[in-house]
């Protein structure tokens, strides 16, 4: 459980290690047999038997996501690389928006979408980031994204992983999937005082499971 003044000093930038045009693949199982318990930490992880898939779509920029069931309800920009290669992040003053990193898929293309967000920021109202609520979602439950070719896609929950910062599980964020994926990245953890920062990562893991037209 966070501090109220760790909540109200969790400003800084999220710590998202970026890959650029760097693309790496994984396959979901090696060809004889599962992976060993260390090589399945870098994999992508695998949903749920039984999970339903939706057919991915073409690119269109996402607009909008909503989780109903953790009361996430924000507008997304675009975001690219900083300038030392991690992905970018909002301003702080509008950390109550989230971000969608440019290189990735759009949400609901084939591969990884990566959308992150703060969790808190001392610039807004309530000192509420985006993703305040993230750490409480369940797998299971739906991530909303409405697109602006009009498409609203819906991601099923499959996992939530907490990391910390300095060992970022880049290859299972950024590592190639067959089917439509989704991303969610923001600060977690406890707050090291120290760097004014969390010292982990909350991320969330989803895969499209449903699209209407909005």
């Amino acid at each position: 459980m966070r501090s109220a003044v760790s909540r109200m000093l969790g400003w800084v930038a999220l710590g998202v290690v970026g890959v650029g045009a760097l693309k790496i693949v994984h396959s979901q199982q090696a060809p004889e047999g599962p992976p060993s318990p260390a090589a399945a930490a870098y994999l992508p992880p695998v949903p749920a038997a039984g999970s339903v898939f939706a057919a991915p779509l073409g690119a269109s920029p996402p607009l909008r996501i909503d989780i109903p069931d953790v009361d996430i309800h924000a507008d997304l920009m675009k975001i690219g690389l900083q300038a030392d290669g991690s992905v970018g992040v909002p301003p702080l003053d509008q950390a109550q928006r989230a971000a969608w990193y440019d290189r990735s898929p759009a949400p609901g293309e084939a591969g990884p979408s990566i959308i992150d967000a703060h969790v808190d920021s001392r610039e807004t109202r309530g000192f509420r980031g985006a993703f305040y609520n993230l750490g409480r979602i369940q797998p299971g439950e739906h991530i909303e994204i409405t697109r602006s070719d009009h498409i609203v896609v819906t991601f099923t929950v499959d996992s939530v992983q907490q990391a910390p910062k300095n060992e970022f599980p880049t290859s299972r964020v950024y590592g190639s999937v067959p089917y439509a994926a989704l991303r969610l990245i923001t600060c977690g953890g406890d707050f090291d005082y120290a760097k004014a920062s969390y010292k982990d990562n909350t991320i969330v893991y989803a895969h499209l499971s449903e699209t209407s037209a909005n």
